[in-house]
């Protein structure tokens, strides 16, 4: 049952509180931001006249926002809070009050937040800095980074049998009864060649056991039979390119260059000129940026903010995003490189990767080198031909319709087609373009903002959808310090 927020009561211990500096950190942001719109955000989540009275959201909230601001545990964030001054004195406590237990903060952060609310807490804190006069430009930078999965990336064997081993043990841990009626998990011999397909029919095997056994399966089971049918539907999985945890399915292995990797996700970021985050999307780490562009957009534009104005780098330039930027009358000031567009593209599932600069294949494998065919003289059009490492191409499981048996080389090839970029080519010779390209590069300092301050470096938990919602909670926090900032430059020196 949802009751209305509650005010501090007067307690003789509150009188501690005047030992917390005027100009703390806390009193300033809780002079600077509103934070009671979370109320009304929840409140489709929770039932208003039964159950057991719920603890207010914005105290909860509260507690989130601190968790992000100094990195902290949900444990760790409970047993600070419940010590600190100025911390009790943020959440709106006195100083002899208990706090909610740290399970509690899980259950907002994942049913109340996750409940459709958690875009709308970035819009919210962006109206706010509209609202106050603080933000005067009318572009954005954008640009992504990346975060490192909070499990570890495994062979293909090893996700089927993981997947395999978590979704027995639910089914049997909470239907003991049942253990004799699913299949037993095949005993494979050491260095076995077909041990993956073995694995791969007995996980499908497992997961249409159990449906039937439960059809009316939920929670738990119901999670990890939905793992399970994402890791057998997987059809790069057993050439090691597509899924490679059990734990966290949506994870993926991305380039951050030709020679370093990662594996977990990608956060694809706006912000202003003011450094206030308008929007983030979050993907697994082999997306393409460029892809992103248009979400971004209408993520910003939704929050209120005017765009006239678009700065990023060249993955952004392809023919696509400058015509949706066009079709808006936003002006692009990203470098071209034809190879981002896709005018040319003869075979789907093939992508290039901007960082690492080389194309990747619908089997996960990049080409080894790239050459350019034609003339600039005779005025056609000329392609950019990237090549593949044949021995691979012999053995890969999506050869048929793609590499022909005998074949000495196997290549790909991207139209260079410059008059569709005529307009943009002009700008970018133009002094206006070389002058606002150079304000692309602060959006860097706030990546690393989020990464060496706010626990961005790594994931907290598993998931897309736990690590949209960790990316958003930051990108709150952090816009809050930044109104702060600005609010201190617009006020006259004493």
């Amino acid at each position: 049952m949802l009751q209305p927020a509650k005010q501090m009561t007067v307690s003789f211990h509150a009188e501690l509180y005047k030992l917390i500096p005027e100009d703390h950190q806390l009193r300033k942001i809780h002079e600077a931001i509103d934070f009671t719109f979370i109320h009304e955000l929840v409140r489709s989540s929770y039932c208003e006249y039964y159950g057991r009275p719920a603890n207010e959201p914005e105290l909860l909230f509260r507690l989130l926002f601190l968790q992000v601001l100094h990195n902290l545990s949900d444990d760790r964030i409970i047993e600070e809070a419940q010590v600190n001054l100025a911390y009790k004195w943020f959440l709106g406590l006195n100083p002899e009050d208990k706090l909610p237990d740290p399970s509690q903060l899980s259950r907002f952060r994942n049913h109340r937040l996750g409940a459709g609310a958690v875009d709308e807490v970035l819009k919210s804190v962006v109206r706010q800095s509209i609202e106050k006069g603080l933000v005067k430009s009318k572009s954005i930078i954008i640009d992504s980074t990346h975060t490192l999965a909070a499990s570890q990336n495994q062979k293909p064997l090893e996700v089927l049998r993981d997947a395999a081993k978590r979704l027995f043990r639910v089914v049997v841990k909470k239907h003991s009864r049942l253990e004799k009626k699913l299949p037993r998990l095949p005993e494979l011999k050491k260095d076995q060649n077909d041990a993956e397909k073995i694995m791969l029919h007995y996980l499908a095997e497992l997961g249409e056991t159990v449906e039937t056994l439960l059809p009316d399966h939920e929670g738990a089971i119901s999670e990890k039979i939905k793992i399970a049918k994402i890791i057998v539907e997987d059809e790069r999985l057993l050439a090691n390119k597509g899924i490679m945890s059990a734990i966290d399915p949506d994870a993926r292995f991305g380039w951050k260059s030709s020679t370093k990797s990662f594996f977990g996700y990608k956060e694809h970021i706006a912000m202003t000129e003011e450094e206030i985050i308008t929007a983030v999307e979050v993907t697994g780490g082999s997306s393409d940026d460029g892809k992103q562009l248009k979400e971004l957009l209408n993520q910003t534009l939704s929050a209120g903010i005017e765009v006239q104005e678009v700065i990023g780098d060249t993955a952004y330039s392809s023919k696509d995003n400058l015509a949706e930027m066009k079709s808006k009358k936003i002006q692009p000031v990203v470098p071209l490189n034809p190879v981002v567009h896709h005018g040319g593209l003869r075979q789907e599932g093939f992508e290039y990767n901007k960082d690492a600069d080389f194309v990747i294949c619908p089997a996960g494998q990049h080409s080894i080198r790239k050459a350019v065919q034609g003339s600039k003289q005779n005025g056609k059009s000329r392609s950019l031909v990237f090549y593949f490492d044949t021995d691979k191409c012999k053995t890969c499981l999506f050869r048929e319709g793609c590499f022909k048996p005998g074949a000495k080389s196997k290549t790909y090839s991207i139209r260079i087609m410059a008059e569709h970029f005529k307009e943009q080519i002009e700008f970018e010779n133009s002094d206006t373009f070389k002058e606002r390209i150079r304000r692309r590069p602060i959006i860097e300092h706030k990546n690393a903002e989020l990464k060496r301050y706010h626990g961005m470096t790594k994931a907290k938990y598993r998931g897309l959808f736990c690590m949209r919602m960790q990316a958003i909670l930051t990108a709150f926090v952090v816009n809050a310090k930044r109104i702060v900032t600005l609010i201190e430059k617009m006020q006259p020196a004493s």
